[in-house]
């Protein structure tokens, strides 16, 4: 009677085994693929990001090159040539393929560079000129023609130890035009766009009681409000070229 029980239960031992594993392995799989899911979709949305910023960087020079020859002139109503060049440059990130007509794809892709304002409402890009700086044109500005410009002839043979007061720059480094272009790229994968909110600008658990559970936050206010909430990542690249017209104030 001994011999027949023990047989039994390593009978039912050996027919319960490999559905226990399963089970576990069930549960395992339960636990790791979310975790699983948001590595891959992060890799994924992590080489989307590059090649936004290699297509910013190249167009952040673009806009820099035009500017060289424009004055480096920036308009509010970005209609200058700079913003119209990184507009131009942003291109490849508005096309939609479906369209097999190339010239409806491009031209619709230009105009939703120019209007894309879904960065809290504002334009989703921005320039900004680092140099020349006022306290350069105070030091070497000329007024002529109704502008006051830095000359930018001769810088060859124009003294490099003629260091302006104000900005503590020679007039070759003045005539250096040094542009900030700071773009908001919208986040393509599912899932990122709460997750990089909630790392860069914090999270809150809604109890009062613990100071509302937020977070530090790793972005500034700005680029939480304007960018990261509305699904977006601020991508910012610089460019310096030569002036090849007088800089106008």
């Amino acid at each position: 009677m001994k011999k027949f029980t023990r047989f039994t239960a390593q009978r039912l031992h050996q027919r319960r085994g490999p559905s226990c594993q399963v089970g576990a392995t069930m549960v395992e799989f339960a636990l790791v693929m979310p975790f699983a899911l948001l590595l891959v979709f992060g890799i994924i949305q992590l080489g989307l990001m590059f090649s936004a910023k290699s297509i910013v960087n190249e167009g952040a020079f673009m806009a820099a090159r035009a500017g060289a020859m424009d004055h480096a002139q920036l308009d509010p109503a970005q209609q200058d040539s700079m913003h119209q060049a990184m507009f131009r440059a942003l291109i490849p990130l508005y096309q939609d393929t479906t369209n097999g007509d190339a010239y409806t794809r491009l031209s619709s892709a230009f105009f939703n560079a120019q209007h894309d304002t879904n960065c809290n409402g504002q334009s989703c890009l921005k320039l900004e000129i680092l140099n020349p700086t006022q306290p350069a044109f105070d030091d070497f500005g000329v007024t002529a023609g109704g502008h006051t410009y830095i000359p930018n002839d001769n810088l060859e043979v124009r003294s490099h130890s003629d260091i302006g007061g104000n900005s503590g720059l020679s007039i070759q480094d003045a005539n250096a035009l040094k542009i900030k272009v700071t773009y908001g790229y919208e986040i393509k994968v599912p899932l990122m766009r709460s997750v990089l909110n909630s790392v860069m600008c914090g999270v809150s658990s809604g109890i009062d009681a613990f100071g509302n559970g937020n977070l530090t936050a790793n972005a500034a206010a700005d680029d939480c409000s304007n960018f990261y909430s509305q699904g977006r990542i601020p991508i910012v690249a610089y460019a310096t070229v030569q002036m090849q017209t007088p800089a106008w104030q």
